[in-house]
């Protein structure tokens, strides 16, 4: 079957709304079964190009294309990856899936480049009781963040999810999969969330506060609404919409500027992709946040339904993004894991 990312290769009408209809049905709903225990996975990681019709070119509107996989696995309870973090040195991955899973592995690299994960494993996301979260309303986690310029391997990690709108906060570092969550005062702010439009984008800021935007919920300006919380306060965040793209991740730089990660997806002209680039003092207006386009690219690249979003300086200083793709458990939508260059 074809993947809807590349529509114009279907050769009839009739497999055209076909691939549509599974695709919308998955991006509406989300699909997969609901994982028991903790359990080690194989991961399949094939490389991919970033221009399928010029190998050679790696040029990401002002960004550089490092390298990216597809990634793959037999178990049913793979895919549906939202949040990503990417630990300091590069060799450690975490995401949270859309069924309320956790997702970590040893990423593989020669250099920067990405050549396999290993050692991955998979364990159900435990709710403030230490019982797996049951029900989709409770088990759609979007967003994952720690400290600003932590490691995941030794700090808290903090979840966002929708539908129930709400912030977990996991001791990973003590506990393992075994850590129960402690909710996260969000002093009332999220609410009014619409229901599959709520916690897409958390990043904690350098001076400790949290940073977190929904993904289409939207003031009666049209900008997306959020908010910065602190330990006793929350106040309002406003991000100016790039229609038609909708945000699905954020994270902020060495220097405290924003990266966004945002995507677009219609039946008919599959899905695109933008990222843009935040000055670090927009956040001290009242003025909605906005910042210079880095890349904009569509299903002539190598992209899918890009969710995570994870910032890290390499040994030399070099400012790396990492980007993550949610298949939504479809099997016409790929599990990618892409890593760009930023420029000075």
């Amino acid at each position: 079957m074809q993947r809807f990312t590349t529509p114009t290769a279907l050769t009839s009408i009739a497999g055209l709304l076909a691939v549509a209809a599974a695709a919308s049905l998955y991006w509406l709903t989300g699909s997969g079964p609901a994982l028991a225990e903790p359990a080690s996975i194989t991961i399949s990681a094939n490389p991919i190009v970033w221009n399928p019709e010029n190998p050679r070119d790696a040029q990401a509107g002002s960004l550089t294309y490092i390298g990216g996989l597809e990634l793959a696995s037999s178990h049913p309870d793979f895919g549906g990856l939202s949040g990503l973090i990417v630990g300091k040195s590069g060799d450690a991955l975490i995401a949270v899936t859309d069924q309320g899973n956790w997702f970590t592995a040893n990423i593989q690299a020669d250099g920067d480049r990405p050549t396999g994960l290993d050692d991955a494993l998979l364990a159900p996301i435990l709710d403030a009781s230490g019982d797996q979260l049951s029900g989709k309303r409770n088990t759609d986690a979007e967003s994952l963040t720690v400290a600003f310029g932590a490691d995941p391997r030794n700090s808290p990690t903090l979840v966002g999810f929708e539908r129930n709108h709400r912030l977990q906060s996991h001791d990973l570092t003590s506990l393992g999969f075994e850590a129960s969550a402690t909710l996260i005062e969000d002093f009332g702010v999220f609410d009014n969330l619409e229901n599959n439009g709520g916690l897409e984008a958390i990043t904690y800021l350098p001076d400790g506060s949290l940073l977190a935007l929904s993904e289409k919920t939207f003031d009666e300006d049209g900008h997306i609404i959020g908010a910065r919380l602190t330990a006793d306060s929350a106040t309002p965040v406003r991000l100016k919409q790039h229609l038609p793209y909708q945000l699905t991740d954020i994270d902020v730089l060495p220097n405290g500027d924003l990266i966004t990660l945002e995507r677009h997806y219609s039946a008919l002209a599959g899905v695109s992709m933008m990222m843009r680039r935040i000055p670090a003092d927009a956040l001290e207006t009242k003025d909605p946040l906005d910042g210079e386009v880095l890349v904009e690219a569509n299903h002539t690249r190598s992209i899918d339904n890009m969710e995570g979003l994870s910032v890290r300086q390499d040994d030399d200083g070099r400012t790396l993004l990492y980007v993550v793709s949610d298949d939504n458990f479809n099997s016409v939508q790929r599990t990618l894991l892409l890593v760009f260059a930023l420029g000075d």
